[in-house]
């Protein structure tokens, strides 16, 4: 998937959702070839303005793929399609 974006997982220190989510995704993303990078929303405040509490978030090429509680399966098969109909364009 090289040349791709990345996901990038958006996290909040002390959030336990994001707790829950972190390492299942991260494994998940490796297995299929990505790599997951993650950011605080409190590091940057423009993503502290756009989402708020609303996470953890992933997103993939600026676009929200899933948001609070979300199955990491399900969301790196989401990022995986959208791969796949970008690169056939």
């Amino acid at each position: 998937m090289s040349g791709e974006p990345s996901p990038i997982l958006l996290t909040r220190p002390g959030c336990h959702l994001c707790d829950e989510v972190r390492g299942p995704l991260a494994a998940l993303a490796a297995l299929r070839g990505l790599h997951l990078a993650e950011r605080s929303v409190e590091s940057d405040p423009q993503s502290e303005a756009r989402f708020g509490k609303r996470i953890p978030i992933l997103l993939w090429d600026g676009m929200v793929i899933a948001e609070g509680r979300f199955s990491p399966q399900t969301a790196i098969e989401e990022v995986l399609a959208r791969a796949a109909r970008r690169t056939i364009r």
